[in-house]
């Protein structure tokens, strides 16, 4: 059953041992190079790999260094267990797997809620999952995932094989997108019923001052493309979203197979002021939740205090980067056909 209600503890020192002898991957969270990952392979992307913050660990606000082993020890203590990628980043979802078999290794039994499945692929899931054959190669085919939009099934397939091999529920946390753009346009309530809300947490508005920075990084993160009239639009969409993560992470861990979730999503999802975080305090305070932002480092060596000691998460993970392009240069059509697109409510796109 899970360990609702229990606080947050810090560092066990059985865990600790635990995870240092029976890590996945022991040989290489050994290793002499405090920057390798501990999975036991060379990090796959290869920008700014030089930089000073690559693979480093810190646990936030403190910034206190972190091993991989030591990362994974806070998270067994959490209910929920939140972790975050770039999608297109494949080292991200290598963190993301090793982490869960951390879990895994540690005795833990988590639900595994991916932000990329969602309620139209239900059955189709379940009825590959039953399969005896099932296997994690053939998951992405079985939902329909190269129609999706999001980046290549192979890229998650690490997380799938270490579900699948500890025989952990995958389940969808996202709506759809047509409800997203309803949402947008329509307005939550409108689409998901009075009575849908508050298992969602959208009948408790955001604070202003999350609310407002909220609408400044959606401005931001699409390039001051939009109008600011198209913000609420997008801030209706990300709270459905966020919401909708939450309430699949607390209808999982309350499974009688499980003790716990753990949610794979965007950082911008994963981020504890105005994310999933933010909606999980509010519908189930009694839970302890621990989010992880996997991040690529940045240009330049002084982004690394920035990111380790101001990054809204309770663990930061940082990697190489997968590409040096500026992304308004790269997005730069998609983000004018949005722009153009303001008469109206902007269709949310997946971050």
């Amino acid at each position: 059953m899970p360990r609702f209600g229990r606080p947050l503890a810090p560092f066990s020192l059985v865990v600790l041992l635990s995870l240092a002898i029976m890590s996945p991957t022991p040989a290489a969270a050994r290793s002499a190079d405090p920057t390798a990952p501990p999975w036991g392979a060379a990090w796959e992307t290869t920008v700014r790999a030089d930089h000073p913050g690559v693979g480093t660990l810190r646990a936030l606000p403190s910034g206190t260094a972190l091993t991989p082993a030591e990362a994974a020890a806070t998270l067994v203590k959490a209910d929920l267990v939140l972790l975050g990628e770039k999608h297109d980043n494949p080292d991200h979802h290598r963190a993301q797997a090793w982490l869960l078999e951390a879990l895994v290794t540690a005795g833990r039994r988590p639900a595994v809620v991916m932000e990329m499945l969602d309620a139209t692929q239900v059955e189709a899931l379940a009825a590959y999952l039953a399969r005896p054959d099932a296997d994690a190669s053939g998951l992405g085919a079985a939902v329909g995932w190269d129609e999706s939009g999001w980046p290549d099934w192979s890229l998650y397939r690490p997380i799938a094989s270490v579900a699948l091999a500890a025989g952990l529920p995958i389940l969808p946390g996202n709506l759809p997108k047509a409800d997203v753009r309803r949402i947008a346009q329509e307005g939550a309530e409108a689409v998901l019923g009075a009575d849908g809300l508050a298992p969602r947490g959208l009948d408790t508005p955001l604070p202003d001052a999350l609310r407002d920075g909220l609408g400044r990084e959606i401005l931001v993160s699409h390039c001051h493309m939009l109008p600011e009239r198209a913000v609420p639009a997008m801030i209706a969409a990300q709270r459905a979203r966020d919401g909708e993560m939450a309430r699949a992470l607390l209808a999982a861990a309350a499974r009688p197979d499980t003790d716990g979730a753990v949610l794979i999503a965007g950082n911008g999802h994963v981020r504890t002021d105005w994310g999933v975080p933010w909606t999980l305090a509010h519908l189930a305070p009694g839970l302890s939740v621990a989010s992880v932002g996997i991040l690529e480092v940045g240009a330049a060596s002084e982004d690394v205090p920035e990111a380790e000691t101001s990054a809204p998460f309770d663990v930061v993970w940082l990697t190489p980067a997968l590409e040096d392009v500026d992304p308004c240069e790269k997005f730069a059509a998609q983000l004018e056909r949005m722009r153009n697109r303001h008469g109206g409510a902007p269709t949310p796109e997946p971050e």
